[in-house]
């Protein structure tokens, strides 16, 4: 008897490692979605090559006033799949992926505001309006810190300008961790029903609103090509960080977004950089969680070019008042 239990064990052991490799060899193979510009065509990515030798896709579309949308922690440009073809239609859209590793430059925080640099300077661009997504909101704060005449205006969605996990909770983080793997590693059906789940409770990325099915889509479609180990070594280089004592200095025009029911970078927390940055409004996205710029994703844009047009009419004016003094 014991003998049957230690090779059922045995089999049952390698039947989930074999399919967690399966799992694993498609989401590898996997191709991404194709993000399509406003003629329906679609927008294949250049490569530019950062210190120390690693080249990273850079999405580049549109003309007009440059707009950098910097991603994520473990996402890239196709985090960005709803707002790059909007945005084509008025501005330039570059979105470049973060460095994957650092060889050959120091592990440093610091490092991620330079290859931004370093995108925008092979781009030929010498001054743009940068969008961060959470943990690409911190970096759009140090660049537009160490760069300001390069920063036109900062646009900041569900970010942090510290590190703490202290609001998450223990629960809601073992959630997490739960949350990542049944996304990648079982049946889509029971993916779903489960992704559902996460977003009644407001784990991670997901939310309770509708438009959780497009996170879901997202994360079905996204293929991984970022290891966890990635993400733990570039969120690393930033646990040491605080950046608000920074931000009084930062006087671009900044549009601070929360997600309403965001849980993973709380209201909170945006409200506070809102109010340590001179010139910033403070909005919400309705039901929006963590990934609103995709749940909600009309609304976000809305939001977005309404208050670019604002920010450029007023500068407009004050170029137009200043010639005429």
């Amino acid at each position: 008897m014991l003998l049957l239990r230690r090779l059922f064990a045995l089999g049952l052991g390698a039947a989930v490692g074999a399919y967690l490799v399966h799992r694993r060899q498609r989401d590898l193979a996997a191709e991404p979605r194709t993000i399509r510009g406003p003629d329906g065509r679609s927008i294949e990515p250049r490569f530019v090559e950062l210190e120390g030798g690693e080249c990273v896709p850079v999405v580049d579309v549109g003309s007009g006033p440059a707009v950098v949308l910097v991603p994520g922690l473990t996402g890239d440009h196709q985090v960005f799949r709803y707002q790059i073809p909007a945005f084509t239609e008025r501005y330039r859209v570059i979105a470049p992926n973060l460095r994957a590793d650092f060889e050959g430059v120091d592990a440093n925080f610091d490092q991620f505001a330079a290859d931004l640099g370093t995108v925008l300077d092979e781009l030929g661009v010498s001054s743009a309006t940068l969008l961060g997504l959470s943990f690409g909101g911190p970096i759009c704060l140090r660049f537009a810190r160490l760069h300001p005449d390069r920063v036109e205006a900062l646009i900041l969605t569900n970010t942090l300008a510290r590190l703490d996990l202290s609001h998450v909770g223990l629960n809601r983080t073992l959630l997490i961790p739960l949350a990542r793997w049944s996304t990648r590693h079982l049946p889509v059906r029971m993916m779903r029903r489960l992704a559902e789940l996460w977003g009644d409770w407001r784990v991670w990325v997901y939310d309770p609103s509708p438009g959780n099915d497009r996170i879901i889509e997202y994360e079905l479609t996204a293929p991984v090509r970022i290891p966890t180990s990635v993400g733990t070594l570039r969120m690393a280089t930033f646990k040491d960080r605080d950046l608000r004592g920074g931000l009084p200095e930062i006087t671009a025009p900044a549009l601070v977004i929360a997600g309403a029911t965001d849980t993973y970078t709380p209201n909170d927390w945006q409200r506070e950089i809102a109010d340590l940055l001179p010139a910033a409004t403070y909005a919400e996205v309705p039901n929006g969680g963590h990934l609103s710029l995709i749940s909600q994703a009309e609304t976000f844009n809305r939001m977005v070019l309404e208050w670019l047009e604002e920010v450029r009419s007023s500068a407009d004016r004050r170029r137009s008042t200043t010639e005429t003094a």
